[in-house]
């Protein structure tokens, strides 16, 4: 098995909600040092206070340097210029970036690291380090259709994906929609879906917590856990709850879209982003879990990760039709936005003990630990000379 350690570029910081990436980079440092590039940022800035916070924010970070966040594990936040496609702020940005993280790469005494992409856009920078690191490999973990985002360049980033699927020794993608795009272009690309590390995100329902905001809430209570982008309905949200007024509607996460059109419906309640250790204990106060997504293309290629959380806690899960969650029908209840009402009522008085071990059984086998050693596996296979798919 591959011990070589690893910089990640990572389409988050260290400090968001922890997702797929932070996962696999924690389990990996168990026996390698991981240098975690914070975002290079995906879209345009615009002029708005929101951006000019988020600016400032990493130029905090950039300045503190290099963190040692947790044994093995160093993070640093490049002060990148968000314009990607536009070739002076590509070529500022290639140079700086690649100089800095050589630096740090030395400084950490990486020996012959291999590259994990989860950005198309650090392709110019992958490319300069694998000039100067002929032997290292590369992965890119593909886990979302970045190019659908909003704000995004959408025709830069396609070239830049291209190019990354052309460079990398192991493409991975999470969902099949990406495997099927992604395939011609790619040089090896294989299928591998999120998971969650059960016993460790069950071990969090010991804990005493405090649950702030979920005190005088009446039930049942319908949730959603995740950051409120653009994909999540919260129209769908809100009717729902002039549908259900006997139900109270809990969101959980981070928001990057204006709230204020629903702040003031009694039902629906925004409590914010939480402590990822406590949310088994907040998804466990809900009766029926949601994915209330919109229907549009960045969607269809996504493998949400907050359904393999809600199982682990064996709750009901609502969702819309996603081609990601099809392979857990058995265990989720997945219905049109029309049908969204009726549907979270059915999934509450249909509840076992039953059902409910039938769920947490459906995740049981899926820990993030197996999935990285799956990666390194094929990674290893592919510097053998084997194929593999």
């Amino acid at each position: 098995m591959l011990r070589n350690p690893i910089v990640c570029f990572s389409v988050n910081d260290w400090s968001d909600i922890p997702s797929s990436k932070f996962h696999i980079m924690r389990h990996l440092a168990k026996d390698r040092k991981i240098l975690f590039i914070d975002t290079l940022g995906i879209r345009h800035p615009q002029m708005s206070s929101k951006d000019a916070r988020r600016a400032l924010e990493k130029l905090k970070k950039s300045l503190s340097g290099l963190r040692n966040v947790e044994e093995n594990i160093y993070v640093w936040s490049p002060l990148a210029i968000p314009y990607h496609g536009v070739f002076l702020a590509d070529w500022v940005n290639t140079h700086l970036v690649t100089a800095m993280v050589k630096r740090l790469i030395t400084k950490l005494e990486m020996k012959n690291p291999i590259i994990w992409s989860y950005l198309p856009n650090a392709i110019d920078i992958i490319e300069r380090l694998s000039e100067q690191m002929p032997t290292s490999q590369t992965v890119y973990h593909c886990i979302d259709n970045y190019a659908e985002f909003t704000d995004v360049p959408k025709s830069a980033f396609e070239r830049m994906e291209r190019r990354m699927l052309q460079r990398a020794d192991l493409t991975v993608v999470s969902a099949k929609l990406l495997y099927e795009s992604k395939k011609p272009y790619a040089r090896q690309i294989t299928y591998i879906p999120h998971g969650i590390n059960l016993s460790e995100f069950r071990n969090n329902l010991e804990r005493s917590v405090k649950l702030e905001g979920m005190s005088g809430l009446r039930r049942p209570i319908a949730g959603f856990v995740g950051r409120i982008a653009d994909w999540v309905d919260l129209p769908l949200i809100s009717r729902c709850a002039r549908e259900l007024p006997n139900w109270d509607f809990v969101v959980i996460g981070p928001s990057i879209v204006p709230l204020a059109p629903y702040l003031g419906i009694p039902n629906v309640h925004f409590l914010g982003r939480r402590d990822y250790q406590d949310l088994p204990n907040y998804i466990r106060e809900f009766d029926v879990c949601l994915i209330p997504f919109i229907d549009i293309k960045v969607v269809a290629t996504m493998n949400p990760l907050k359904m393999y959380e809600y199982l682990a806690v064996g709750k009901p899960v609502v969702t819309i039709p996603m081609p990601e969650v099809t392979d857990f029908a058995h265990v989720v209840t997945i219905a049109k936005p029309s049908d969204f009402p009726a549907a979270i009522v059915s999934a509450f008085e249909t509840d076992s003990e039953a059902a409910r071990a039938k769920r947490i059984e459906s995740v049981s086998g899926l820990s993030w630990g197996d999935i990285a050693e799956r990666i390194l596996s094929q990674l290893a296979e592919r510097s053998n000379g084997n194929s593999t798919e």
